[in-house]
């Protein structure tokens, strides 16, 4: 993730609070974030300090293994490639009915 992503929509974004004793919690949309591999969090303000100090976040969910799907091989086509698809031509007859 680069800051030019940032200009994307983002998944979800949440108005925080000044948190002194560290138990605020924010719910996610769990239809946007049920199967992550993989988290950007980007922090665009503070509480008008010079700068920003994260401490701690903590993610709640449910655990599963990660189950690795192989690359399955492929071929597509963008045009056929006639020695490829072989088709059994029938050699034209000619029958003379007299």
């Amino acid at each position: 993730m680069s800051f030019d992503d940032t200009e994307r929509e983002p998944d979800q974004t949440f108005s925080l609070n000044r948190d002194l004793t560290g138990e605020l919690e924010y719910a996610t949309k769990i239809s946007r974030f049920s199967n992550v591999y993989h988290l950007s969090i980007h922090i665009s303000k503070n509480f008008g300090a010079d700068t920003t100090k994260v401490f701690y976040i903590g993610l709640r969910g449910e655990w599963t293994e990660l189950r690795r799907h192989e690359v399955t091989i492929c071929n597509y086509e963008a045009s056929a490639n006639p020695a490829d698809h072989r088709v059994h031509q029938v050699t034209p007859q000619t029958h003379f009915i007299s």
